[in-house]
This record gives structure tokens, C-alpha cells and sequence, in this order.
């Protein structure tokens, strides 16, 4: 039964997934990051100039960009501690093996 979960196309892709180097995922962490930056950058600006329809679009793309670099940021970081997990676990069981 296990052998016919690993050989499945999810379960590849899964572990494709985690496989991957920390430095890519570190990139999609920082891209998250900035993009929220930006969207309080543009909140901020968007506070300083007098009521108008640009200023609520201004603040709408604000909060936009927020949420979406939070979302960004915390994938990035959930799979960046899991992969973390997974070497961790990779590398006891290797040890374990050469005993």
C-alpha cells in the first residue's frame, strides 16, 4: 500500500515540493516581504493626500498588496520550516541506516 503512495504523481509532486533548496524559497519569502512593505508604503501615502477617489484606490491597492505579500510571506515560510523538518528527518533516518 505505501508503495503505491509513493509512486503516486501527488505524492511526487509533494516531495518535488519539499525538496526544493532553501534559497528559492528564501527569494519567495523576501518577494512576499517587499510586497508587503509596499502595500503600507502606498496605505501610508495614500493617508497623506486629501479625500478623493484616487486616494481610496491608492489605499485599496494598499491593503491589496498587504494581504497578498502576507500570504506570500507565510506559504514561503510555512514551507521553508517543513523542509527544514524534512532534512531533519531525512538525515536522522540516514544515520540510522549507516548503524
Amino acid at each position: 500500500m505505501i508503495s503505491h503512495w509513493i509512486n503516486n504523481k501527488y505524492a511526487l509532486a509533494i516531495k518535488h515540493h519539499y525538496s526544493t533548496p532553501l534559497e528559492i524559497v528564501f527569494k519567495q519569502f523576501r518577494l512576499g516581504g517587499a510586497i508587503f512593505l509596499l502595500g503600507f508604503v502606498l496605505i501610508y501615502t495614500s493617508k497623506q493626500m486629501p479625500e478623493s477617489a484616487i486616494q481610496e484606490l491608492m489605499l485599496l491597492v494598499g491593503l491589496s498588496a498587504v494581504i497578498i505579500g502576507f500570504i506570500i510571506a507565510i506559504m514561503a515560510h510555512i514551507r521553508m520550516t517543513i523542509i527544514r523538518l524534512v532534512n531533519v528527518f531525512k538525515n536522522s533516518s540516514d544515520i540510522s541506516r549507516d548503524k
